[in-house]
């Protein structure tokens, strides 16, 4: 099975593209927001833009709940598809999916650059931005017939690839409007992040204590920087892997936050009890 990689920020088109992506390569399925996808059909999953808050988006899309992963998990070993294309912001988060999914990483990448220019961009993020309108390449009557209740309009488009002389033939796809972005914006706070962290290695019985911590976040994701003191007489290497597994798979999963790397400094060995 060859897998693809469909990259680029959010809102800059990367579903509105996605069918023709899978027609110019020959790719069978696309996984996008938490959906599976064959031709105009929807095979399975669960659509983020159906949740009612972005960061229930964001978990949906990385298939956090192992039910639904492996619903489509069952799903793509019917399908047995030679070609599979992921649809992420990011490597990182492609990444994640096919780890979910037990499926291989990517083999070939494609940038939203490479497919579409700098206007078409700068439209798509216009239409997410002022609107909040985002797309599901399948038809319209597919979507209500899989997720009753979002605000849903069918959009017929001649859509050209970047550097391809013609445009393909239309396709139906569907623009909707989720819940969460009626609802405002969600950040989440340096301090938060941290006192999470601290929590989390609080309630883990490690034989570790946390100290400073600093957090770098960026629109790939967030980086934390950790200073820890350690009891003496534990195998270091072992236990600062097992902090950073466990930091990563807590704060992303209680947050939806892209965690790209938990940088562990060894501060202080203690001698006495904790």
């Amino acid at each position: 099975m060859e897998i693809y990689a469909l990259v680029g920020s959010s809102g800059t088109g990367k579903s509105h593209r996605a069918a023709f992506v899978a027609s110019e390569f020959n790719i069978d399925l696309i996984i996008d927001d938490g959906l599976l996808i064959k031709g105009t059909r929807i095979l399975g999953g669960i659509s983020a833009k159906s949740q009612p808050t972005r960061l229930g988006a964001v978990k949906t899309a990385l298939f956090s709940d192992q039910v639904h992963a492996n619903r489509v998990i069952e799903l793509i070993e019917k399908e047995s598809p030679e070609r599979v294309l992921i649809i992420g912001t990011s490597m990182g988060m492609v990444k994640k999916i096919a780890g979910r999914l037990n499926l291989p990483e990517p083999e070939k990448i494609i940038t939203i650059e490479d497919i579409a220019t700098e206007k078409d961009i700068r439209t798509a993020q216009h239409m997410r931005n002022v609107y909040g309108k985002h797309v599901i390449p399948v038809p319209t009557a597919e979507v209500r017939k899989t997720f009753s209740g979002l605000l849903t309009d069918p959009v017929h488009v001649f859509l050209r690839l970047k550097n391809r002389p013609k445009p393909q033939k239309p396709v139906e796809k569907t623009l909707v409007r989720p819940t969460y972005f009626l609802l405002g914006k969600i950040s989440i706070a340096d301090n938060a992040i941290i006192a999470l962290a601290k929590r989390i290695i609080r309630e883990s019985q490690l034989p570790v204590r946390p100290g400073k911590a600093i957090v770098e976040q960026n629109p790939g994701g967030v980086r934390l920087n950790l200073t820890v003191k350690v009891k003496y007489g534990v195998y270091i290497p072992s236990l600062i892997k097992e902090i950073q597994k466990l930091l990563k798979e807590k704060i992303e999963y209680l947050t939806g936050l892209n965690i790209v790397a938990v940088d562990i400094v060894v501060g202080k060995i203690e001698t006495g009890d904790r």
